[in-house]
């Protein structure tokens, strides 16, 4: 009779275990670094694999590496997405929330590819930022060092960083539902707007006690005040235009500079109907 219950209990557990994983959709042991391209030598390989799986448990994002000497003619961006959606990765689910970084030899450029909540958690500003911070180390060709501040920094941000304010991620869907805001819409946001209408209140509220004030202090100019002999004198003045100058001067535009701003995130669905949002750059 025990040793039945026994059996009982290992079975109930081994079920609720079951059950858990798929639910969580989350696999520790399955791949996150492809090292396609033979830029890491197995033992950075196997130190980026633990990382990796660790920031995904921390942010509840799956977290990918991929690194390509051939991108089979796709742009860095298709061959990123493709990537998620064939291998089905997520945290989740299937084809669930996650980040991606490709270095692509092939097409030399450098692309984060977001999907599912983490579109709207790591927004396009943010991952302009994290690019800033990858480019120089993939100039000098230290790709363990980009590896590691990609994880690095994109958990920061996924974690602690901005919201997309311009929509949200519709797991039912499994789309990005975009609100695209104006311009003027993006200039009078909730929060300006109430600042705005704070500044104006403490401003009339100023302006209103000077002319309370105002009218309480006795006129100490009178009719006569300006009169010389019971007369008003004037004096005629004038000004000749004699030339004008001009002075030209050239500003440089500064092309290192690539922030954009928080709080957006833009998207876009992939060959494999997936919502994907993120960004590249070229090194």
């Amino acid at each position: 009779m025990i040793r039945k219950r026994l059996i009982g209990k290992n079975m109930l557990c081994i079920l609720l275990l079951f059950i858990f994983f798929i639910l969580c959709g989350f696999d520790s042991e399955e791949q996150k670094i492809y090292d396609e391209a033979g830029l890491l030598s197995g033992q950075e390989e196997e130190e980026l694999q633990d990382l990796l799986v660790k920031k995904a448990q921390e942010t509840e994002q799956d977290f990918i590496i991929v690194t390509t000497d051939d991108n089979e003619g796709k742009s860095a961006r298709s061959y990123a997405d493709d990537f998620y959606d064939t291998h089905k990765f997520g945290y989740e689910k299937e084809n669930g929330s996650g980040v991606l970084l490709l270095l692509d030899m092939d097409g030399r450029e450098v692309y984060i590819s977001t999907a599912g909540t983490a579109i709207q958690n790591y927004t396009d500003a943010e991952i302009d930022n994290t690019l800033d911070s990858l480019i120089p180390l993939m100039k000098k060709k230290d790709y363990m060092g980009v590896c590691r501040t990609f994880i690095e920094d994109a958990g920061r941000r996924l974690t602690g960083g901005d919201e997309a304010q311009n929509g949200y991620y519709d797991a039912d869907s499994d789309q990005f539902v975009s609100a695209e805001l104006s311009g003027w819409q993006k200039v009078f946001t909730p929060s300006r707007i109430l600042i705005h209408l704070a500044a104006a209140f403490v401003l009339s509220g100023i302006i209103v006690a000077c002319i309370a004030h105002n009218r309480k202090t006795k006129m100490s100019v009178g009719s006569g005040t300006y009169l010389k002999d019971g007369q008003l004198g004037f004096r005629a003045r004038s000004d000749r235009f004699t030339h004008t100058t001009v002075v030209t001067r050239h500003i440089p535009r500064d092309n290192d500079s690539h922030s954009s701003g928080g709080g957006y995130s833009s998207s876009h669905t992939s060959s494999g109907g997936h919502s994907h949002g993120g960004g590249g750059r070229s090194f």
